[in-house]
């Protein structure tokens, strides 16, 4: 046996050692590259197939929603997804020479995108002698309308439905269509916000970009009014005339309330069900009062009917599932007097589950934080509507969390996506 106890052995060791693993790292190092290479291939893959899926699903899904607004124009949704995969696609210009075919299904209210691309490896360019192909599609598909959850029914109005001072209207999953034909018919000013699902003007919008969630459609058609043919009860006579409380806790009953009704101050009330016409007055809650009822509706006609909720009064209502106004919790006499208005600036109106319909009034909201937030549904047909004071409306259109049954012409459809 050798042992290498003397420095020059070592050291010859030690370059023996040496040179062997050179020659072992030379041989085993194109693999390491290459292996190194594919990983940065096979991630730049994955990048580009979600970024190009995406661009499909959009597409798919922005030229999907023409189809809730008009099922006869087959043209627009195929144009609308062809410019949005484009715009996506030519983003930076990073996916240059992709290929890009839409099909618009109107049968089927249907919108298919698909998109080729060919990615060149970067490092696997001798593996890999041609491109590797990405192929995505994403198809998106309309079963009904748009469920609508706001309307505002003047035809030439400057600002139909106007939202200001840090307000936000938030109805994610249901539609909101203004029917003026100014330029100007919806209005989101400074830094308040409207998300809803679709937003369609019959003129046009102002307000930057980001203030809406998606951006607004034009010249839209004008959406019918689906209320426009349901007929008020008819009522005779005064039940009660300038009914009015201040404290205490009371039970209320159906009728004609001639020259208003108000429950003001730390008043309770509780409405048991049926239909509360408010004939020539207001319908005031206020201060520290609250008002609740289930299966209640509120019909507003003659002179100075209208209606107003402030201070911090807490209110909980539930429009009536059967009956003449089934759905309706407020509801303004066609043919009465234009131009009312009906506020709500109470903190504390978070419950508020029907349509109120208003055709010839104003619907006004300010100041209040959830406005309706805990109601399955909510929806506003009204001539003009606006919000600002940094009032929070939201919209909900649980429609199968209630029997409160949605009026015909309200509860649409939906799309959805398969890839």
């Amino acid at each position: 046996m050798t042992v290498m106890n003397s420095p020059l052995m070592l050291a010859r060791y030690f370059r023996c050692r040496s040179a062997n693993i050179a020659v072992a790292f030379a041989l085993i190092a194109p693999l390491l590259l290459a292996f190194a290479g594919a990983g940065i291939d096979y991630a730049r893959y994955g990048v580009a197939l979600a970024a190009i899926q995406e661009i499909a699903d959009a597409a798919a899904i922005s030229g999907a929603r023409q189809w809730l607004i008009n099922r006869d124009n087959v043209q627009l949704p195929k144009a609308i997804a062809q410019k949005t995969a484009e715009s996506g696609l030519q983003f930076g210009g990073r996916l240059d020479g992709a290929e890009l075919n839409v099909v618009a299904n109107a049968a089927e209210a249907s919108v298919a995108v698909s998109i080729a691309y060919s990615m060149r490896p970067s490092f696997l360019v001798a593996l890999f002698k041609n491109p590797i192909a990405i192929n995505v599609e994403a198809v998106a598909q309309v079963s009904g309308g748009a469920n609508v959850c706001m309307i505002a029914l003047d035809k030439t109005a400057t600002s139909a439905i106007l939202l200001d001072g840090g307000a936000a209207m938030s109805g994610g999953d249901c539609a909101v269509y203004s029917n003026s034909k100014s330029e100007k018919g919806i209005s989101v000013f400074d830094d308040a916000r409207l998300v809803a699902s679709l937003t369609c003007s019959a003129g046009g919008y102002q307000g930057p970009a980001s203030n809406y969630e998606p951006a607004p459609l034009t010249d839209c058609p004008e959406r019918d009014d689906p209320l426009s043919n349901r007929a008020a009860p008819s009522f005779t006579g005064c039940d009660h005339t300038d009914f009015s409380l201040s404290s205490g806790a009371h039970t209320l009953q159906p009728g004609v309330y001639c020259g208003g009704l108000s429950v003001v101050g730390d008043a309770a009330a509780t409405f048991t069900p049926g239909v509360y016409v408010i004939s020539d007055g207001e319908l005031k809650i206020s201060n520290e009062a609250t008002a609740a009822g289930a299966g209640v509706a509120f019909l507003f006609t003659g002179l100075g009917a209208k209606m107003t909720i402030d201070g911090n009064a807490d209110i909980d209502f539930t429009a009536p599932s059967t009956g003449l106004l089934a759905g309706l919790l407020i509801f303004e006499d066609p043919n009465g007097d234009g131009n009312r208005v009906f506020k709500i600036t109470s903190p504390n109106a978070k419950r508020l589950v029907g349509t109120i319909y208003l055709p010839l009034g104003r619907f006004l909201a300010e100041s209040g934080v959830g406005i309706a937030e805990d109601s399955e549904y909510t929806a506003i047909i009204a001539r003009r509507i606006e919000l600002n004071k940094g009032v929070k409306l939201v919209l909900n259109a649980d429609y199968n969390l209630t029997t409160v049954p949605v009026p015909e012409g309200l509860a649409g459809g939906r799309i959805t996506l398969r890839q």
